[in-house]
Order: C-alpha cells, then sequence, then structure tokens
C-alpha cells in the first residue's frame, strides 16, 4: 500500500512511520526538514521536502496515495502567536484535502486532531458527541482542521476518519521529560492534592489505533477517543514515574494558590521564563485540572484495545530516557 505520512519528524509521526515500514508499506512523507526525515526513517521513505501550506508540494506528495496520515501540527506552547497554529493546522488541512480532491486511489485520511477540543472535562468521561470547548489556539485549530475535514467527507463522499488521541507518552517523547526529570530530582510535588486526572496512552498503542483508523471500514466519517485503559490521577501518574525511575514520591502537596502565585513570580523573573519556569499558569492548569475520556466506541467499532498498560509504559520510557541521557 501506498501510505502518506505528513509529520513524520515529530514523535508521533516517526514511531507511524517506523510501523508502516516493518510491516512493508511503501511510505511517502513530506517533510520541511528533508535531512531531519532521512535520519529518522532512514532509505527506505521517499522524502517529498516542503511545507504543508504549499499546493505545490502537498500536491506532489499526495499523488498516487491510498492513505494519508495527517499528522503535522504544531505542540501548544504559550509563547507561541496563535496565527501560527491556524498555519499550519487549519491552512494546512486546507491545502491537503484540496490536493486531495481528485486522487483516484485514495481511500483515507486520517486527520490527527486531539481529545484537547473537549478542553477540561472534569471527573465524567467526555465521549465524542461532547461538546467541545477548547482552552487555547492548539486545541481551537485542531478543532478547525476536524471540521473542515467533515465538511470535505460530507460535501464529496472524501473517506476521512477523525484521531483524538489522550495524552501520548512513550520512547521518543520530550514532552513530559521535564515531570520525569523533576521527579527523579525529588522536586516535583503534586498541586491541590494531586487529584486531577489525565488519561495516557501509550505510543505503540496509538499507532496500532492509527492505523485501525485507515484500515476499519466503518471507521469512515467517525471521530475516535484514544486513550489508554484507565485514568489516572496526576498523583498516581508521579508514583508510577517514581517506582519507573526507582525513586520515592515525595509527600506533600502544593495548595493551588500558592502555585499560581508561584507560578506568576516566575513569569516576572529574567531567565525563568518559558521553558525554564519551574512553574507556569499553563503547568499548573494541565495538573489540577480533569481531561478524561469515554473510549468505548474504538474498542466497539474498530476492535482497539490498548495492550500496554501503565506501569509498563512508564518503565519502557524511563528506559529510553536513560539510555539517551535524559534523565
Amino acid at each position: 500500500m501506498r501510505v502518506l505520512v505528513t509529520g513524520a519528524t515529530g514523535f508521533l509521526g516517526s514511531a507511524l512511520t517506523t510501523e508502516l515500514l516493518r510491516r512493508g508499506e511503501q511510505v511517502r512523507v513530506l517533510a520541511r526538514d528533508e535531512r531531519r526525515a532521512r535520519e529518522l526513517s532512514g532509505e527506505a521513505v521517499e522524502i517529498i521536502p516542503g511545507e504543508i501550506t504549499d499546493p505545490a508540494s502537498v500536491g506532489r506528495a499526495v499523488q498516487g496515495i491510498e492513505v494519508v496520515y495527517h499528522l503535522a501540527g504544531r505542540l501548544y506552547h504559550p509563547s507561541l502567536p496563535a496565527e501560527l497554529y491556524y498555519h499550519t493546522h487549519v491552512e494546512g488541512t486546507r491545502v491537503l484535502l484540496a490536493c486531495c480532491r481528485d486522487q483516484e486511489r485514495l481511500r483515507r485520511i486520517v486527520y490527527c486532531s486531539t481529545t484537547g477540543v473537549y478542553g477540561v472535562t472534569g471527573k465524567t468521561p467526555a465521549a465524542e458527541d461532547a461538546p467541545c470547548a477548547p482552552t487555547n489556539p492548539y486545541e481551537l485549530t485542531k478543532l478547525k482542521g476536524e471540521r473542515l475535514t467533515l465538511e470535505v467527507y460530507e460535501r464529496t463522499g472524501l473517506q476521512v476518519c477523525i484521531a483524538r488521541p489522550g495524552l501520548v507518552y512513550g520512547p521518543g517523547d520530550l514532552h513530559l521529560l521535564g515531570l520525569f526529570a523533576a521527579i527523579k530530582r525529588g522536586l516535583f510535588r503534586v498541586i491541590a492534592g494531586g487529584e486531577a486526572m489525565l488519561h495516557p496512552i501509550y505510543i505503540d498503542d496509538l499507532v496500532t489505533a492509527l492505523l485501525l483508523c485507515a484500515q476499519r471500514p466503518q471507521a469512515v466519517g467517525h471521530c475516535y477517543n484514544l486513550a489508554g485503559e484507565r485514568p489516572v490521577t496526576i498523583r498516581a501518574l508521579a508514583a508510577g514515574i517514581a517506582c519507573a525511575l526507582d525513586r520515592r514520591q515525595p509527600a506533600g502537596s502544593i495548595p493551588l494558590w500558592l502555585a499560581n502565585l508561584a507560578a506568576d513570580l516566575c513569569a516576572l523573573l529574567p531567565g525563568l521564563r518559558g521553558e525554564r519556569a519551574p512553574l507556569t499558569r499553563s503547568r499548573v492548569a494541565f495538573l489540577t485540572r480533569s481531561r478524561i475520556y469515554d473510549t468505548r466506541r474504538a474498542r466497539i467499532e474498530l476492535g482497539f484495545q490498548p495492550s500496554v498498560g501503565l506501569n509498563e509504559g512508564l518503565r519502557r520510557t524511563v528506559l529510553w530516557y536513560e539510555k539517551h541521557g535524559y534523565v
């Protein structure tokens, strides 16, 4: 099968590309950084250099393709202008869909969105038909990209599927590295008791789910929450990471008001802004607001069942961090 992956140099994209190659698929990638794409994927992939918003590059990339995995995106950071997210997630998706319109061999587009489109869920798991309430430009523009994709499906019949991953972790991920490093150094404390819940999914399980999104006939026109077997509290997640690092989880909890005050002070101090800050308002929100999901539709319609438990996934992640000198 001839497959196109956008965003192939990212954490998820590189893992998906590796699995597709392992399965013997003919893989093409669209990449801004051709050298980086070659380093990650080797000589087996065909690389089309270019931006997701460039019709000429995207047009070349989709020629003769049967399945598109549209993973190109920007991870959220509060310092980035909202226009950058719109440019990539909305305009990039618009260009891709336009280029795919007349591709006769194309049989599926898997658009990778995020469960972040629901915003904060509280303790009630959000199903795919729950109201969307994005909280930042990343989530908002991912939702707009979803809607563009589904509009094309309804108007033209182009076969699409929307994947909404939860909190993805595993070997290759650097997004959660700061949390692992802080726990190893004994610097992490839960906030407000650590009772907020998150819904992680191990990278290999997410790759499996994306492949099912491309394969299952019943997936056409549907959205799927893709998350692990069960949600976990921040306290339990931190304890699991500590165990994988052979450390003891520090006792105690920081009051929410104190955490927010510390975040505000860090924002005022030169040298502690952005990624260097031990606390930011966005990190406090991440650690104190529950985001959990109902995954029954993926189990029933896709036959998706996560196979890597949290403790095993954390163990594998720590081994990768240690191997590469991150922790």
